[in-house]
């Protein structure tokens, strides 16, 4: 049976704590939104944006065990903060779930956490949904939200990015090995 939204969000409620749920229903109406204004599949946005979250609160044990088992590669900064996992091991998850799920669809939220070398106009359309949804209160995710059709997509997921990384440098956070790829490909190369 093919995945509907329907179907993924029922699986998300039944999955997730409430504050989660809610979070991944505001990611996937936001990413169909941006969706439709830069001419991406709002049906496919709209499913990755739901499923995005599928591992968010899974211990982050069994994160690991489940990329060990699962052939999603594991770095040292993984195995520090196994919560950069969550992407990755949804996406690799999914898939068995759900066998008729697009490709695309599993690469948007494999690719929500940290980015990906190859950001597909729907990759970047979840990504930026998931930094500016509604309930993200900071003061950059407003600017963010206020330039959606004013900027091209790539530029609109250079921006938020770009927050996202100033935010885990501000917090001094540790950065995964793929966020310096990402940055050098899809934010520095960009022009407006």
């Amino acid at each position: 049976m093919p995945v509907t939204y329907e179907l993924a969000h029922e699986a998300v409620v039944a999955r997730l704590s409430t504050d989660g749920a809610a979070h991944c229903e505001r990611v996937a109406e936001m990413a169909a939104e941006i969706a439709s204004v830069y001419r991406v599949d709002p049906t496919g946005a709209r499913l990755a944006g739901v499923l995005h979250d599928w591992h968010r609160e899974t211990d982050v044990g069994e994160l690991l065990r489940r990329a060990e088992t699962g052939d999603v590669a594991i770095t040292e900064i993984d195995r520090a903060v196994p919560y950069l996992l969550h992407g990755p091991v949804a996406a690799h998850d999914l898939a068995l779930e759900y066998p008729d799920i697009g490709s695309d669809v599993l690469e948007a939220v494999a690719a929500h956490t940290c980015g990906a070398p190859v950001m597909s106009a729907l990759s970047m359309t979840v990504y930026v949904a998931d930094v500016i949804e509604p309930g993200r209160r900071y003061a950059r995710a407003s600017e963010l939200r206020g330039v959606v059709g004013d900027v091209t997509l790539g530029e609109l997921f250079a921006r938020a990015y770009s927050a996202s990384l100033r935010h885990l440098i501000e917090t001094r956070r540790r950065l995964h090995p793929v966020t310096f790829e990402v940055y050098n490909l899809h934010v520095a190369g960009v022009r407006p």
